[in-house]
Order: C-alpha cells, then structure tokens, then sequence
C-alpha cells in the first residue's frame, strides 16, 4: 500500500490488558474472537469486522459472502462502497445464482484462491467474459476466501475507487491471516445455525402433530355426530320411499312426510307448493303454520317484481335460507328462520317444501339446507311416483272399459281388415300405373309352369319387350304424358296376346309376356310381328300424336329346363342384341346371344378388375392451334392394357363401363390421372401453358358426383382450372336436360371451357348452342372424312365453321389425316385440328419429346401459300 494510503490506528478500539502491549495485528485478532461472541447475527458481525480491518488497512469498501460449495451459491451478508451502498446492495438482491456466480467476488469463490486483481485486470475479466461488471470499477481489488477444513465458507473483499491507493503484499497477509480467524467463527456461527434451525423444525413439528391430534379428535366427534345424523336421514328416505306404496292419498302422503321431516330437524310449521300443468298457479296442497291458514292458489309470478321466496326458489331452480334480517315478518307472528327447498322431475322445478320457525332458538343453517335438499329430492320423486301410480291406476281402469267397448268394434274392423289385406295383396302383386300383373306376379307365374309334374312335350316363351325412345317422350312431354302413353300401350299389347297369355310391367317401360302351351317356334314369332305392327299406330295422348317402337327378346324353354331368373335374364339379353342391331325388332335368344351375354360378363369382370388394379392408363392426343402452328392442348383418352389380352379398344370396354355404371369410377380416375398430368405439366417450361381435355359420358353426369370430384382434384394437384376441359356429347342433352345444364353450370363457375363434342351427329345440336355456355365445338370427324367427296360436303363444313365464328364459339376440326383436308379447314374459319395427320395418341412419357421436336411443316416445303 502506498504511503499516503496509511491510517493511524484506533488506540480506542485496541485491546487493553493489564500490564500487557499488543499489536495491530494481535488487538485486531482479539477484538475478531470477541465480537463472535458478543454479536446476535452474521450481519452484525460482519459490520464489527469492518469497524476492525479498517484499523489495519484501507478498507473504505469492504465485502462479506458466504458460499454454500454443495449448492454452488454465495450471497452478500454485508456491503460498505463509498460511492452508492444502496444502489449496489439492491442490485445484487435481485441478481441470480448465475449472476452472482459471475461477479469478481463470485469468480474468487470457485477458484478458492485469493485474488489481487488490478484495474486493467478486472477490465480484462469483463472483456473476456469471464466475469460482468457490477457499479464502478475499482483500480484495486483484494478478495481473500474463508476457508475452514479445505471447505469455502464465504470470502471478504476489500476494493480501493483511488488511483493513489494501492494494496500490496503486507496487505494481502493481513487479510489472509484475518480471514483464517473469520473462517473459524463462521464455521461455528453457521454450525450454531444448523443446530437452531433444527431444534426451530424439531419443535415446529411437535406442534403441529399436537394441533393435528387435537383435530383428528375433533373430527372424530363430529363424524360420529354426522353418522348418527346420516343414519336418522338413511331412515326418513326409507320411510318415504315406503309411503308410495302405504298410503292411500296425497294428503296422507304429505302429512307422513311431515311427520318424519319432523324426526330430522325441527319442522313445527311446514308446506308443500305445487305448480299446475300449465304452470300458471302456484298451489299448496299440504300446509301447516302455527299463525297462517292454507292460502288459496296465486298466479305464478315470474317477473322482475316477484318478491315471494316460494316463487324465487322455483325459478332459481336453487334451496333458499333466510334469516330473520332478510325476511321480515310473517302472517301473525315473527319468522325468525325459512328454509325452501326445490322439487324437481328430470328437466323442471315443480314445486317447493318448505319449512320456517317463530322460534328465536330455532334458526335453520346450511346443513340443515343440505339434509332438507337431501329429502327434498326423495320427496319429488316419491310425488312423482304416487302420481304416476295413481295415474296408472285411474288408466287401467279406462283401459277395461275401453277394452268392453272396444270388442265389438274389433270384429267389424276385422273384416274391414281383411278385405284391405286383399286388396294390399292385389297391389304388391299389380303394378299401380297400369294395372298389369308386376315382377313378383310373373315370376311366381313363371315358376309355378316350369315346375308342374306334367312337362312332356310341353314348351314356353317369355318376350321382354322394352320401347324404344321412350325417354325421349318422358323428358320432352314430362312424365305425366309419359304415364298415359304407357297406360296406352298396356293396353295396345294386352289386344295383341292370345287369351292365356300372361303380360307383366317390371317398371319404367319394360313389360314381359308369358306364353304357355308353345307348340312351334312360329307362335311366338307372330306374336313379336303384331306387337311390333301394333306399336307403328299412332297413340294420341291429351292431343298429342305419339308413335314408339319396341325391341323384343325371345326366350323359349322347355319346362322344367331352368330357373324363371335364368329365363328372365336370357330374354334381357336377347332385347339389348335386338337393341343393337337397330332396334324395332325382335331376337331369339340363341347359343350366340349366350356366348355374347357370356363374353360381356367376363368383360365386366375384368373390367372392375381393371379400375381395381390400375390396369387403365391414358394416351395423350395433341390438338394444333392452325394460326400460330403450334400445340395447344392435348385430348386424354383412356385405354385399357388387359393382362392375358393385352389392349383393349375402347369401342368394346366404354359400353359396357357405361352399361353397368363402371364408368362413373372410371371417369373419375381419368379426371385424376389428367390433374397428375397437369401437374408434371407445370414442371416442364415447354408444357407449362398447354390445356387437356376429357371426356365424360351422360352416366357420369347423371350420377351427379363428378363435378365434386373435378373440384377436388384441382385442389389436391393445384392445377389452374382454365388447364382442365371437359367434352360431352349431344347424347346427354337428349337424356336429362337439366342434368346437363346443371354440371355445365359448375363447371363454368370453376373456370373450366366446356366442349360439345361429336358435334352434327345429332338431331338437334344447332339448337343447343344457344341454350348452353359452350366454349367450344368439336365437328365429328366423319364430316372431315367425306370433305373431299362432293362440294355438298365441303359447304357443310364451311357452314359450320362460319356459324361457330358469328357465335364467337371456338371450333375444332377432328379426324384430320390428309394434308389436303387440313388445308381445306383452314381455309373455312377453323383455327383449331386433331387427327393422324398430326399424330396418334402418344404414351404420357412420349409428349414433352413430341412437343420439343413437333414441325408443323415436316416433310413439307409449306402447307399454305
């Protein structure tokens, strides 16, 4: 330490002994030891070895901590800084045991070593990270730990703020030699500590296991005064659980009921409130008061102004207890206590038992609220059950004498009964609209002639005869013309029959006839021909002139050969090849049909196999923009790779998916196998603006579903609608009008273009333009086949072309294969072509490389001049 950093002593707090000088140093170790003894706290302690330092060292900011090594904490019992005391004291109150670790006397405490730190050291520190900064930094800083045992006990600090005050190496001896006889009373102080804080706990513990007692005896008590209390509540419920079935009446009930509240509690004066059905008047059926008279019913009042408790309890739906403050005076005498309890069914609030005392003595408390709220509720329930039996009783007694006057009328209505079943009989096996024997009839028929004993020699025939365009009719007329022309042509086909011939409506407008007794082939060969001349006539129906035709299926079977579902259903196959062949005619059933109906069931087969497995994949054709020369778009098409067959053509698989409604999931799967495309289409620059189309046939837009399913594959492939075209055909429009104009609706309000494809093979397809928001049109390409025939042809395309222009509807021209027959389109208002010519269909791998490479002028020196 510097020269002008020297105190004199304090001779005043120096050791005086009798005949004996000390030193500083001894004075300083004396006053140490004597302070441990003469001090209450460590805080105080501390304070009286500031006092002494000081006597031997500057020490103007002085430190004390204590450290716990186990828990690796330290706090400050004592700060003295010259500069902000207070300031420093409250900063390192609120610091944590991380922070307090990373103070410079935190740092001296896990180093355990003394520390004599310079100015530029403590910087260094701070820099370095090792230590945070805390106040003003010191130009001097001396940290010596208390070390007891090889055990950290704390350390003392002395720090000098002035740059002429230095501590040097007498000063750290001194410190260290102090700080050895501090260690040793903190070592004993916090000993001291240990055994107090023990004998603190000790006693502390033995008090509260006495206060614990005290309360196990006291709850004791009470239990076994509230299981006496539970046992009398135990035997009231029972009692009034009994009264359902021991008294007579209501009146007895409610009196019983007092009788054993009265066992529970005090109940000198209590009621019953019960509100009509209607819930309108409050009554009180039982009512017993030393100073009022029963009342007589009042309106229930339910408003804001109700000021009567009973009403209050009813529409709280909650129990009320009043003391004398709250509830005045009643009737003639001083109430002093009221206690109201709810009487409740499942949902509602029915009424109230309630129960007041005059006396002053006698004043009701929450748990006589709980055990009246317990009864309460047996009491509800034991009304409810009285009502119910004394309802049940009074019923049983209506019901006998309804029974009497009832026998008489069952025996009439018995047979008004039976002449319904037989009427119901005839109607489950009649068909409501014509009259004509049903499915259910011609199948028992038909069964009960196939399996009669006598069948030598004997033959049958069914005809499944179904009209053809029927539907055409039904949608354009609407249904109720529909049904008086298949009232009509019942009975044209009933004037045809021989007299024991048999004719069925299966529904719609199919019919079957049941021939018995065939004894040639030719019999049933008349039939169909006078069927088929009969049906040529015109029917008139509410003036309208109607002419159908039919195709028949001829089924003929020897008795007892096969099943009527066998039958049936060969008759069926034999009316759709009518059907296929041009239908207005009849077809035998015959090994061929057979080996067909055969053939399409295995296709079925093999066609749900095939949506099944995956079997089905698209091809991809590109339609050409005849202006800029380039592809626009592409034409998906579905095909079908069989495992064993290998490809099958479209033209043998779509009929049959159409005909069984396979083609909805087909459909549905092209629609997503399409977005996929769409989405890889993204990927690739060269893809990116290019459009597909798909096609959808009439069953899936009467099904109704596929819209949705086009919605969510937009959303699951994030593929921009107007990339996505739909084509339908002329066909649907025919079949369900509304239906079409419904799901080209929502496929506009997503943005989707609608294509009318096929379009002139129709008979009506100029007069859907107008009606619907096509965007474009597809010319069949059997126009383009014949383009080159005659200048008849050539004006029709041409026709067709300028018609789609003045409507502003695009045009496309299928089935290009010549150069010459795309040079005549061009030149006739279409701007867009598909076709051979082109290209075929090509794989989904093939496209990018056919679209990099497409040459509209390949192979030629130019197309068009």
């Amino acid at each position: 330490m510097s020269k002008s950093s020297r105190q004199p002593p304090d001779k005043s707090v120096g050791p005086v002994s009798e005949g004996l000088a000390l030193t500083p140093l001894e004075s300083a170790l004396f006053h140490i030891t004597e302070c441990s003894v003469k001090t209450s706290s460590m805080e105080e302690y501390a304070s009286q070895l500031h006092l002494i330092i000081k006597q031997l060292m500057y020490a103007e900011n002085f430190f004390v901590a204590l450290y716990r090594q186990d828990q690796s904490s330290m706090s400050f019992i004592y700060i003295a800084d010259e500069h902000n005391q207070e300031a420093i004291a409250t900063t390192i109150k609120n610091l944590s045991e991380q922070e307090l670790r990373r103070t410079i006397t935190g740092y001296m405490l896990r180093t355990g070593k003394v520390q004599h730190l310079s100015g530029e050291c403590i910087r260094n520190l701070v820099a370095k990270n090792i230590v945070d900064s805390i106040g003003h930094l010191a130009y001097d800083w001396l940290g010596v730990p208390l070390v007891f045992d090889n055990q950290i006990l704390g350390g003392i600090v002395v720090q000098s703020y002035r740059p002429d005050i230095k501590y040097g190496e007498k000063e750290k001896g001194i410190l260290q030699f102090v700080a050895r006889q501090i260690a040793l009373v903190f070592k004993s102080r916090l000993s001291e500590k240990v055994l107090i804080d023990a004998n603190t706990a000790l006693e502390k513990r033995v008090d509260e296991r006495t206060r614990d007692l005290h309360r196990m005896n006291a709850a004791l008590a009470t239990e076994v005064l509230e299981r006496k209390k539970s046992q009398q509540i135990q035997s009231a419920l029972f009692q009034i659980t009994e009264l359902v079935s021991t008294t007579e009446s209501l009146d007895d009930f409610y009196a019983h009921v007092h009788e054993i509240i009265g066992q529970v509690m005090y109940a000198k004066n209590e009621y019953i409130a019960i509100l009509t059905e209607d819930r309108k008047y409050l009554e009180f059926p039982y009512f017993v008061d030393q100073f009022d008279k029963t009342p007589i019913r009042r309106l229930f009042n339910q408003g804001e102004y109700c000021k009567g408790v009973t009403e209050k309890v009813i529409i709280s739906g909650r129990a009320h207890l009043s003391p004398r403050e709250e509830e005045g005076i009643a009737g003639t005498g001083e109430c002093y206590s009221w206690l109201g309890v709810p009487l409740k069914d499942k949902q509602h609030v029915f009424g109230v038992l309630a129960i007041q005392s005059y006396e002053p003595d006698q004043l009701y408390t929450h748990d006589d609220q709980n055990v009246l709220l317990t009864i309460g509720h047996q009491v509800a329930t034991a009304i409810l059950r009285k009502k119910d039996a004394d309802s049940l009783r009074a019923a049983h007694e209506l019901l006998e004498k309804r029974v009497r006057e009832r026998t008489s009328e069952l025996e009439d209505t018995i047979e008004r009964r039976k002449v319904v079943e037989q009427k119901l009989a005839h109607e489950s096996l009649h068909d409501a609209l014509t009259g004509l024997p049903n499915r259910l009839n011609l199948i028992k028929n038909l069964n009960r002639m196939i399996n009669q004993p006598d069948k030598a020699d004997k033959k049958l025939a069914l005809l499944f005869l179904d009209l053809d365009r029927f539907k055409v009719i039904n949608d354009s007329l609407g249904h109720h013309i529909g049904d008086l022309f298949l009232i009509e042509v019942a009975k044209k086909l009933q004037t045809s029959l021989r007299a024991n011939d048999l004719i069925a409506r299966l529904g719609g407008d199919e019919f079957c006839i049941l021939m018995y007794d065939i004894q040639r082939d030719s019999v049933a060969l008349n039939l169909c021909s006078r069927i088929l001349k009969e049906l040529k006539k015109p029917i008139v129906v509410a003036k309208h002139s109607l002419i159908s035709s039919a195709s028949i299926g001829v089924r003929l079977a020897s008795l007892g050969e096969n099943s009527a579902e066998t039958i049936m259903s060969d008759a069926d196959a034999a009316m759709y090849q009518a059907k296929n062949q041009g239908k207005n005619r009849y077809c035998f059933f015959d090994a061929t049909i057979k080996m067909l109906v055969t053939q399409r069931m295995k296709m079925e087969r093999d066609l749900r196999d095939a949506v099944d497995n995956h079997q089905l994949y698209l091809v991809y054709q590109p339609l050409v923009n005849l202006d800029s020369r380039k592809i626009e778009g592409f034409e998906a098409l579905v095909r079908w790779h069989h495992p064993v067959n290998g490809l099958v053509s479209p033209v043998e698989f779509i009929p049959v998916a159409e005909e069984t409604g396979l083609i909805v999931e087909i459909g549905e799967a092209v629609v997503e196998m399409a977005c996929q495309m769409l989405s890889r289409f993204k990927q690739a620059p060269l893809l990116a603006d290019l459009y597909i189309n798909v096609n959808v046939s009439s069953v899936q837009v009467l099904a109704r579903t596929l819209d949705s399913v086009i919605r969510k594959n937009l959303q699951r492939y994030l593929v921009d609608p107007e990339k996505l075209n739909i084509e339908i055909t002329e066909s649907i429009l025919i079949e369900d009008y509304k239906a079409a104009l419904n799901f080209v609706r929502e496929l506009k309000a997503m943005n989707i273009k609608v294509y009318l494809d096929d379009f002139g093979t129709g008979y009506s397809s100029l007069s859907y333009l107008h009606k619907f928001p096509f965007d474009a049109i597809k010319l069949d390409r059997s126009f383009i086949q014949v383009i080159n025939d005659s200048r008849q042809n050539e004006a029709i395309v041409e026709s067709i072309g300028l018609l789609a222009s003045n409507l502003n509807i695009h045009i496309v021209a299928e089935g290009i294969e010549t150069r010459e027959q795309l040079i005549k389109v061009q030149h006739m208002h279409y701007h867009v072509a598909q076709g051979f010519y082109f290209a075929k269909p090509l794989a989904e791998h093939k496209v990018e490389v056919f679209v990099k490479s497409f040459d509209y002028d390949a192979g030629e020196d130019t197309i068009l001049q």
